[in-house]
Parts: structure tokens; sequence; C-alpha cells
């Protein structure tokens, strides 16, 4: 990726966060989702380490959302947060749950992990886990 391009996508992505009214967050796809990675976006999954292993977002990092707990107050407030899961239903709830805790930069990917597949963009597999 060029600069510029990283650069750009940055920016778009902290418009789509800035424009949330507070106690939101924004859907992206897995369009937007691609051209955060490597902008300095937190990509995180909030699957089991199982599911991870199995393939995930380049750069991502695996805080699995029964341990949210643990990890909320772990991740940066200045940066956007890219969440995902399987389908959408727990990065939703751990939306909701880094909501409560202050953060207000936090996009879900709509359909998540499947929906980047089915776009064929590259997934990573293995069980090295990245965290915070």
């Amino acid at each position: 990726m060029t600069r510029r391009r990283l650069l750009l996508g940055f920016f778009a992505l902290l418009s789509l966060v800035a424009c949330g009214p507070k106690g939101s967050y924004k859907n992206i796809g897995p369009e937007e989702l691609y051209q955060a990675v490597g902008t300095g976006a937190v990509i995180v999954d909030v699957r089991t380490p199982q599911e991870f292993a199995q393939g995930h977002v380049p750069g991502a990092v695996n805080l699995p959302l029964q341990e949210i707990a643990a990890w909320a107050d772990k991740l940066p407030k200045d940066k956007p947060l890219i969440v995902h899961c399987v389908g959408g239903d727990r990065s939703s709830t751990a939306i909701s749950a880094l909501l409560s805790h202050g953060f207000r930069n936090a996009l879900n990917l709509t359909g998540g992990i499947k929906a980047w597949q089915e776009a064929s963009f590259p997934v990573e597999k293995g069980e090295e886990l990245v965290s915070a």
C-alpha cells in the first residue's frame, strides 16, 4: 500500500468514528476493513483462540469476548477499533461493552470473518496468537 492510500484510509476511518453519536457505533464492510489494515486501526477478533487459529484478518489481535473484562481497558482509546467475530453477534456485544468503558471509536465488521472471506480478502492461519 502506498503511504497516501494508508493516510486516506486512516482519515476515512476517523471520520466514520467521529460522525457516530455517543453510545452507538458504525458498521463497516470488508472493503473498508481492508483499507484500514496497516493504517493504525486496531483490529480485534473476539472469537475463541481455536476459531482465530483457523483463519483471521492479517494483523488482528485475538481478544476473546468471554475475557473482555480483562482486556477492555488495555486497548488504546485514541485509535479506531474494528471489532469482528464470525457473523456479528459477539462483536456487537463486545462493542456495547467497550462503549460502557468509554470507547467512542469502535467499528463493527458487518458479517464478520465470513463476509471478509466471501469478499476474497486474505486470511492468516495458525495458532500463534497476537495480544494487545
